[in-house]
């Protein structure tokens, strides 16, 4: 097997942005997209739309925000929005990106205990640490970088 290898290609695309459209794509056949600015797999369900499945979009605009292929997004998608100092992990709905803990916290040191469980949608990216709020998550930059935990009137390095 090893002198007679087979080659199986997928549709694909390397096109920045360039998603599969449904109809070249078949229920359950895989397409893939290479672009460097916003790779994935993808395929098509049983109900006709198309999932991506694959890396995490990181940037300071959402996926397929200038799409060469075929617009939208897939419910489920992800996206490490990175347009402020908070970075926000978002979720495509299917109408609009989600902040995935947004119900509890819009910053992550304004987080509050939540039953035992500190929620936060975004973790500060910081240079030096800032005075501790027990429960507040940050990430350090800078020295002895780390995600750094604020517990007992100190950080804790993680």
């Amino acid at each position: 097997m090893a002198s007679t290898p087979v080659i199986l290609l997928l549709k694909r695309s390397g096109n920045s942005s360039d998603r599969p459209n449904t109809a070249t794509v078949q229920a359950g056949e895989a397409a893939m997209s290479f672009g460097a600015s916003d790779p994935g797999l993808y395929f098509k369900d049983s109900a006709g739309s198309i999932r991506k499945f694959g890396s995490n979009h990181y940037g300071t605009t959402a996926p397929n925000s200038s799409p060469v292929g075929s617009t939208g997004n897939s419910v489920g998608e992800t996206w490490v929005d990175s347009s402020s100092s908070d970075y926000y992990l978002r979720v495509w709905t299917g109408s609009a990106w989600q902040k995935v803990g947004a119900g509890f916290a819009d910053l992550a040191d304004t987080a509050t205990n939540a039953e035992g469980a500190v929620a936060a949608s975004g973790i500060r990216v910081v240079s030096t640490l800032p005075t501790s709020t027990d429960g507040s998550l940050v990430y350090l930059n800078s020295g002895a970088s780390g995600l750094y935990v604020a517990a007992n009137g100190g950080w804790i390095l993680t």
